[in-house]
């Protein structure tokens, strides 16, 4: 009498394992098809078709925020920033902000019309937003060599006395550099000697500030005239801190004169009140920037006086500010340097003396 084939038990565990098997090579197949897709996307972005189309798009806000975010932007300077990417769409910011160089073109661009709308609060935040910009996407240099100097560097010489020249590097040979020098040291007989050792302050490409250890080889003309030094190449070569401001470099005639401080019961608070002397004296401003400056007067002031300066401070408008001598340098011809930071300055002095630094007026 015949039995089944098999147990009933024993079909269904069958039919359960063939349906488990089923369903991971269903899964498995599903999983492949989401790698290979992943994949082909993947190439896709790295490829140089789509990583050009993503830098030519339009700028969005989550990349203006992005940049934001990297460069501790406030809210008025993410602002700006997201004004000045509306008018150029493109390239995209995130990759625009690389080229500094285009970046300062946008904002000097953007600097033109606040300048018409006479907005000098927005002014104040965009050279700031531009500080914050340069200081975050600068990209770390290593200056190792003089031969690794761009030729057409400027560069600054610093007589016995305390005068700062400006030089210009205009041509590399392979065992010194040639460098034009200005007129006025020329004048004034402050070349250093043939042969004696030098520094050099320059800044990189980058913007990144250097001093260079040197030594003079000797002095000639080119074919038009102009005076020049050879010197040797260098690679005594330190890097100095960045500036935080951009400095105008001058010889601008200037007044100044003694301040007398006190405070005053405004409200619940005192304020500071600054009054300047009658009394006016004739010095000469050697540069200036937003924080500072430096002028020469035959009046041997002492350091930690307050001071009231008057002049052309970016060499167009009259202008003045008060500020603090923080050291006097003695020159060699019996002048003093008063080294100056500003206490009390206007914020449009201050725009038209960052507009000038940095050659956006």
């Amino acid at each position: 009498m015949g039995g089944g084939s098999g147990s009933p038990l024993l079909a269904r565990t069958q039919v359960n394992i063939f349906l488990v098997i089923a369903l991971l090579m269903g899964i498995i197949a599903v999983l492949t098809f989401i790698y290979l897709v992943s994949k082909i996307i993947g190439n896709y972005r790295k490829s140089p078709q789509y990583l050009e189309k993503k830098r030519l798009r339009p700028s969005s806000t989550s990349d203006v925020n992005e940049v934001a975010r990297f460069s501790h932007l406030t809210k008025d300077e993410r602002d700006l920033l997201y004004r000045a990417c509306k008018d150029n769409p493109s390239p995209n910011i995130l990759y625009a902000v690389q080229d500094l160089s285009y970046i300062s073109g946008i904002l000097k661009d953007l600097f033109e019309q606040l300048d018409a709308e006479d907005d000098e609060k927005a002014k104040t935040a965009l050279f700031s937003l531009r500080t914050k910009l340069f200081r975050s996407y600068t990209p770390p240099e290593e200056m190792t060599s003089s031969r690794k100097i761009d030729v057409g560097t400027k560069m600054t010489y610093t007589a016995s006395h305390g005068v700062h020249y400006r030089l210009q590097y205009v041509e590399r040979t392979p065992d010194a550099l040639i460098i034009n020098l200005p007129q006025n040291i020329i004048e004034r007989n402050d070349r250093p000697a043939p042969l004696s050792k030098i520094s050099l302050i320059f800044e990189a490409a980058s913007g990144a500030p250097y001093q260079m250890e040197t030594r003079v080889v000797r002095y000639q003309q080119n074919g038009r005239n102009e005076d020049q030094m050879v010197v040797m190449h260098s690679e005594q070569i330190t890097p100095l801190q960045r500036r935080q401001v951009e400095r105008i470099e001058m010889h601008e005639a200037c007044a100044f004169a003694s301040v007398t401080v006190s405070t005053m019961q405004d409200g619940k608070e005192n304020r500071i009140v600054y009054k300047p002397s009658a009394t006016m004296h004739k010095g000469l401003l050697l540069d200036v920037s937003a924080g500072g400056c430096r002028l020469v007067t035959n009046i041997p002031i002492k350091a930690e006086q307050f001071i009231y300066i008057s002049g052309k401070l970016n060499t167009k408008n009259e202008d003045s500010a008060i500020g603090t001598i923080l050291r006097t340098t003695k020159r060699e011809d019996g002048n003093f340097i008063l080294h100056i930071k500003f206490v009390k300055i206007e914020p449009p002095v201050v725009n038209r003396i960052q507009a000038v630094a940095i050659g956006y007026a």
